[in-house]
């Protein structure tokens, strides 16, 4: 899977979070900017990039509603084992029957991204100013997707008690 749709997909379930903290935070540094701790143009560049991002991380989050509302309840489930770290590790396969259905699984995401017009290209283009989805992006491309939902590895803990 392309590391742009993996980001997707580790997103999903925070993006709604994210929005609305945007939003709030869209709204309060416009009721503090009457303070004049930073000059009028200051304050609403940062607002209008709030805003920016939260219309962009909606529109994700209805793009990919409408991708995961297409699968069967059996890919829905490999989804959320894989990428959202919810649900049983007994899904009653062999790991290599696991293995298998999540590559057909991952064929039929990237062919339903395309359909929508969720292209690299296009994710790249919106989501470039977005910092946390640049930094999930970065991570995923680095290899270093698990720091992401392990909490851990977030902290700077070290597992197995070795740092």
């Amino acid at each position: 899977m392309k590391e742009y749709q993996k980001t997707m997909l580790l997103l999903y379930p925070r993006l709604e979070r994210y929005a609305r903290d945007l939003g709030q935070y869209a709204r309060a540094k416009a009721a503090a900017s009457a303070l004049g701790r930073e000059s009028a143009e200051e304050s609403i560049r940062t607002v209008l990039d709030c805003v920016y991002a939260q219309g962009c991380c909606e529109q994700l989050k209805a793009l990919l509603d409408g991708v995961l509302g297409e699968l069967t309840e059996e890919e829905r489930l490999l989804v959320s084992y894989k990428y959202f770290r919810r649900g049983t590790a007994e899904l009653g396969c062999s790991p290599r029957t696991y293995y298998r259905r999540q590559l057909r699984l991952e064929s039929k995401l990237n062919a339903r991204f395309l359909q929508r017009g969720m292209s690299e290209r296009w994710f790249l283009h919106t989501f470039a100013d977005v910092p946390a989805v640049r930094h999930v992006y970065e991570r995923v491309c680095a290899r270093q997707e698990n720091e992401l939902y392990d909490k851990r590895a977030r902290c700077g803990l070290a597992f197995g008690g070795k740092r």
